[in-house]
């Protein structure tokens, strides 16, 4: 019988070779994966007792790998081996949960050490089960509180509750929010169509729960009663997460048919509960924190260090897709005649309102930004310079026709000149595109003001009554 068994990620075929040869030699029954990818899929079907991972994979980086191995199990034992060390890849690891951290190339003796040691520890850990839940505990909850962002945060909740109840399907189902009414944000072990079947009568369950005012607490329903039994799953567990006292949503486990929960599952629910629930305060201060530092205070847009990241996902984005992005910059014309007229607090709350406008008239896929000052831009995405001249002129035009501040009583009238430029029809990089769309602005404020204008090798074109389009630059 073998000693264990053991994957080994590398993606040098010499290097696997050596490591799958010294453990077989030494009692062990060994996979190997030449990709991270891989290993994954081959993590979630298989079960093993240990994996030896190179921090340096042709698909994903081995930290990464790392993170998606506590996913899929939080108690997985891993030693990382790479040839490109550093203290601070070594202590990153370390934290992600890696059990040791080894420098290639390997001393077979000292490979065989720590490999012992490990799976030694693992099976000291498998037969105290005293010890072997609070470490469960441990770990999960430290998986939990490492999630800064809101989708990692519902996806792992979901894993840590599947793996510590020893759960058949997971469910995170979302309360609340700026969308009222309850809305699937994670699953685990099943597709989509299934799990908004099963997320359904619950969340009918949960309403009724609401309307009678019901206190939230782990509970355990039977899945006969809401109507689930076609879908072959047992009892299920419903786990609330909160925000200090309020409730933002639930995670729902099934169990598999025939099973039960017991006691013990019921108050590990209730420990996990409870580390989620802080961890969400964490996430949300820590989304508020980083959104209030790319919104700008005036408008409450998006501000220029938005844009500047915005602006390297996108090309990137349309590079990759092969589409094309365009760029609104835009500029109030005499904007110091209405602060010199009616004050900087009107002039303040008119670039508010012209804010707002400009979002109403693009889509929630595009982003508006307040560039600095009363100068604005909007990225356009998957659209080219014709859909960006006719999106700008309606723009354009709404401002030209509107009155600001109407509801204050007030009747402010402005008009703004925008430069067009875009990606790669004009510009072939992001400095480019930023130039080009300013200097294309410029051009029509150097001209008639109240402007379209895109940047283009073309000559420019006259104007006439019926249209505002300026010449291309």
């Amino acid at each position: 019988m073998p000693k264990g068994r053991i994957l080994v990620v590398d993606d040098d075929r010499v290097s696997r070779t050596i490591c799958a040869d010294i453990l077989v030699e030494d009692g062990y029954e060994v996979e190997t994966a030449s990709t991270g990818s891989a290993s994954l899929e081959m993590l979630r079907t298989r079960a093993f007792d240990l994996v030896v991972l190179d921090l340096v994979l042709p698909d994903l980086s081995g930290d990464e790998v790392l993170k998606k191995i506590r996913q899929i199990n939080a108690f997985m034992s891993v030693i990382i081996i790479t040839g490109h060390s550093s203290v601070a890849s070594a202590i990153d690891c370390l934290k992600g949960g890696a059990s040791d951290y080894l420098i290639k190339p390997l001393n077979p003796e000292e490979f065989r050490f720590y490999v012992n040691r490990t799976i030694e520890q693992k099976r000291l850990f498998e037969e105290n089960t005293g010890l072997k839940r609070l470490i469960r505990l441990y770990e999960v909850s430290r998986l939990i509180s490492s999630c800064l962002g809101y989708e990692r945060f519902y996806e792992v909740v979901v894993d840590s509750l599947l793996q510590i109840v020893e759960g058949k399907i997971g469910l995170y189902i979302f309360s609340g929010g700026e969308q009222p009414g309850f809305r699937i944000m994670a699953f685990r072990g099943c597709d989509e169509e299934t799990a908004a079947s099963l997320a359904n009568p619950l969340i009918s369950y949960l309403k009724k729960s609401q309307a009678l005012d019901m206190k939230p607490q782990v509970q355990t329903l039977d899945s006969e009663p809401l109507g689930l039994s076609s879908h072959e799953v047992g009892p299920v567990l419903l786990v609330p997460i909160k925000i200090k006292d309020a409730i933002t949503g639930y995670v729902a486990i099934f169990k598999h048919p025939d099973t039960i929960y017991s006691d013990t599952n019921i108050e590990n629910a209730s420990f996990i509960s409870d580390e989620a629930s802080l961890s969400l305060e964490n996430v949300q201060l820590y989304n508020q924190a980083k959104e209030l530092t790319y919104i700008d205070d005036v408008t409450k847009l998006y501000n220029v260090r938005y844009m500047d990241i915005a602006l390297d996902n996108e090309i990137k984005r349309a590079k990759r897709f092969t589409s094309q992005l365009s760029l609104l910059f835009m500029d109030i014309d005499y904007f110091k005649r209405i602060n010199d007229t009616h004050g900087h607090k009107v002039g303040t709350r008119a670039l508010f309102e012209l804010g707002q406008l400009l979002k109403e008239k693009v889509r929630e896929v595009d982003t508006v930004i307040r560039y600095g000052g009363d100068e604005f831009a909007v990225l356009l995405v998957e659209t080219n310079s014709a859909g960006a001249m006719i999106i700008a002129e309606r723009i354009r035009t709404a401002v030209e026709r509107h009155i600001f501040l109407s509801e204050e009583g007030l009747s402010v009238r402005f008009t703004i000149t925008i430069g067009i430029a875009t990606y790669p029809e004009q510009a072939a990089d992001k400095t480019e595109l930023l130039t080009f769309a300013d200097n294309a602005m410029y051009k029509g404020k150097r001209t008639t003001r109240n402007v379209v204008v895109l940047a283009d090798n073309i000559s420019p074109l006259g104007l006439n009554s019926n249209t505002r389009f300026q010449g291309r630059i």
